[in-house]
């Protein structure tokens, strides 16, 4: 579910380790994808025209020309990094956002608040992962309650049971079906905890 569209995050370094590791990883597959292009068009060029322009220009003029490409090349990587750090900082918080979101309302949950559901904002990823702990969320609390109302159910017909045993004389018609009905509501219970598979 998404948060009210005019809603935006104010902090963008969420989860540092996450986010710088990421950033890295995008500005250097950048960095390198800029270098490797440019150098590739660069030397292309140099080998195409070189002769031709070795017999229009002097030699030294060429390397002037060479020298002026490289620094163009290297000022122009230069001034592309702070833009592919920037736009690698906000793609990384639209990851690291419903990471740390995730993290914290699993920690809500495995702290018993079933009541909990993840809401993620419009534009962020891990939505599938968010909807699929939020429908696990939504079982658990639904057959938790159920056990809950057999468990509060078998309570009262063990009270019955008690209060009927307890006079005198009891009624061995009227225990019987109490004890019935117990043994019908334990088998509900009973069968809406199998569909849990657990460890031990």
């Amino acid at each position: 579910m998404p948060t009210k569209p005019g809603f935006r995050r104010r902090q963008y370094i969420i989860k540092k380790g996450l986010q710088y590791r990421y950033i890295g990883i995008v500005f250097a597959i950048a960095l390198l994808a800029s270098i490797v292009t440019g150098y590739t068009v660069f030397a292309t060029g140099w080998t195409l025209l070189g002769e031709k322009l070795a017999n229009v220009y002097p030699q030294g003029r060429l390397v002037v020309v060479l020298r002026a490409t490289n620094l163009a090349l290297i000022r122009n990587l230069l001034f592309a990094s702070p833009l592919i750090f920037i736009l690698g900082l906000l793609f990384s918080h639209r990851i690291a956002g419903p990471v740390y979101r995730i993290e914290k309302s699993v920690y809500e949950i495995a702290n018993g608040n079933l009541g909990m559901r993840i809401k993620l904002r419009q534009g962020d990823e891990l939505w599938d992962l968010a909807n699929m702990i939020n429908n696990m969320t939504e079982k658990l609390d639904k057959g938790i309650a159920l056990n809950k109302e057999s468990v509060s159910a078998i309570q009262k017909d063990l009270d019955e049971i008690k209060k009927t045993i307890s006079g005198q004389p009891f009624d061995l018609k009227k225990v019987d079906a109490s004890i019935n009905g117990l043994q019908s509501k334990i088998k509900d219970l009973d069968s809406s905890l199998n569909i849990w598979t657990t460890a031990a």
